[in-house]
């Protein structure tokens, strides 16, 4: 599912779609791509019903974004303790790790806190660059407004 936009394929129903997939036992995925006026994202809306907070990852294209975190979504209801850890190795190709930040705003997690209010909990799922490096860390890669932090980075450990 994606958000309002020429780029997308099927209906425009997003809060439909997402409780459709929620009664199913699953989870939605809905994504937003770029615009002036910000990055892409993708969010989950659902997981909450696993009793685990919802996802959200900035700066990949729909097309990219869909695929990681439905596969961390897979990971994080079969195993809770998934979250626990800083860095996450099983979804990006070696060397490279997603980084998990609990979520401060999640005001663009718009489907979602329709469904289940403004005090929803959520993870970021943070990219690398090229070169292993995090927006926190020095030298990294992109613009900062690519991929905005929705929480306030702890000292990650290797």
């Amino acid at each position: 599912m994606c958000e309002h936009d020429p780029r997308c394929q099927g209906t425009d129903d997003l809060v439909g779609q997402a409780l459709a997939q929620i009664m199913a036992g699953r989870w939605a995925v809905t994504g937003v791509y770029s615009d002036e006026t910000g990055p892409p994202l993708a969010y989950t809306t659902g997981l909450v019903e696993h009793g685990r907070p919802e996802l959200l990852i900035y700066g990949l294209e729909p097309e990219q974004a869909l695929p990681i975190v439905n596969r961390v979504a897979e990971l994080v209801v079969a195993d809770a303790d998934v979250l626990a850890q800083p860095y996450l190795d099983r979804v990006l190709r070696p060397p490279y790790r997603l980084a998990l930040l609990p979520a401060v705003h999640t005001d663009e997690l718009t489907v979602t806190r329709l469904l289940y209010g403004p005090d929803v909990s959520a993870v970021q799922l943070i990219w690398p660059d090229v070169d292993g490096r995090y927006p926190w860390d020095h030298g990294y890669g992109y613009a900062s407004y690519i991929q905005p932090l929705t929480g306030v980075p702890r000292p990650l450990a290797g």
